[in-house]
């Protein structure tokens, strides 16, 4: 049997990730820091349905030595800081979490012989995303040619400045994973169930909270910012068979490789348009730094290499998101509380 190893294991993609890697026979490891909103609540109800997973506490600088202890077939590289805004107040400590951090863990899997999954982020493309054309229309931003209708691919450029110090963390991580043969997910908007959002990161989440406690949603901008949205089914299900060919006889052709992961383009969504869909009145803020205007991926190379496509319709996924988050306030109140 294969050992997989998850670390951010109590966060939003890890809590989804580890029943699955369960259901395709994995021995799994999940280490947390527990640091983050709502990775107790995450913890418990894992702990509590699926007792065969060894699920401990550890600091980022500790992962490695798990690694190394446990030998792992494969790991998923979860575990992040992942607010812009925290990147920009605290850039050393962002830096020892996703860059220093993420190099240790892509380190040692490698002198294991571990395959490594790691989640980066669609903020690598920086400013660039906002020096192409740019349509404006009634509720949202669109690409002008040649990307309308079909995003960005991987090949876009990433050398510009104004990616953010969180931009800039993610990318030395996703250089170094594929450096040493892991595959990179450059990671568009993902939500669904086990997420707890908070005002600069799980922004679709986020709202719905503020909903459904009766709370003020601000939007930082115009509100007519698009991105691509990606329910967490479809994010396992690529990462499921990314570990496939990984861990295949053909895994010489993915060591190495980056995929878009994103709705696309059938699957976008502007905060107007959410805030209207959810009869939510938003109040404006100030735009962020090197905030997208427009972001959605081209994800045909997912599809080309891997038979992966999105699955899950935007309505139907925020129909859950929404239901898993009244059901879980209702139950244990809301970890979110930011």
């Amino acid at each position: 049997m294969s050992k997989a190893l998850v670390t951010g294991a109590a966060g939003f993609v890890g809590t989804n990730m580890m029943p699955k890697l369960l259901e395709e026979g994995f021995d799994v490891i999940g280490v947390d820091s527990l640091t983050r909103r709502g990775t107790d609540s995450n913890l418990t109800m894992l702990a509590s349905k699926y007792p065969q997973l060894d699920l401990r506490k550890r600091e980022i600088e500790d992962m490695p030595s798990v690694i190394y202890s446990e030998r792992p077939d494969i790991v998923f590289h979860f575990a992040a800081q992942v607010a812009v805004t925290s990147s920009v107040e605290n850039p050393t400590r962002d830096f020892k979490i996703n860059a220093e951090g993420s190099f240790n863990v892509a380190r040692a899997a490698a002198e294991v012989g571990a395959a490594i999954i790691y989640t980066s982020t669609n903020k690598v493309y920086g400013n660039n995303t906002n020096a192409v054309e740019i349509v404006e229309k009634e509720t949202r931003y669109e690409f002008g040619e040649p990307f309308a209708g079909r995003g960005l691919p991987e090949t876009f450029s990433i050398d510009a400045a104004h990616h953010t110090p969180y931009g800039v963390s993610k990318l030395v991580g996703e250089m170094y994973v594929r450096e040493f043969g892991g595959i990179a997910n450059r990671c568009s908007c993902m939500y669904g169930p086990n997420q707890f959002g908070i005002v600069d990161q799980g922004w679709i989440s986020h709202i719905a909270t503020n909903k459904i406690l009766s709370r003020p949603t601000i939007i930082y901008g115009d509100g007519k910012q698009v991105r691509d949205v990606l329910h967490i089914n479809d994010v396992t299900r690529l990462f499921i068979s990314q570990a496939r060919a990984l861990l295949g006889p053909d895994a010489s052709r993915f060591r190495g490789e980056v995929f878009n992961v994103g709705g696309g383009p059938q699957k976008t969504l502007s905060l107007l348009e959410l805030c209207a869909a959810w009869q939510i009145p938003p109040s404006f803020g100030e735009w962020r730094p090197a905030d997208q205007k427009v972001f959605y991926c081209d994800i045909s190379k997912a599809h080309r290499l891997l038979g992966w496509k999105p699955e899950v319709e935007v309505s139907e996924g925020l129909d859950d998101l929404y239901s898993w988050t009244e059901r879980t306030i209702r139950a244990v109140g809301s970890p979110a509380s930011a």
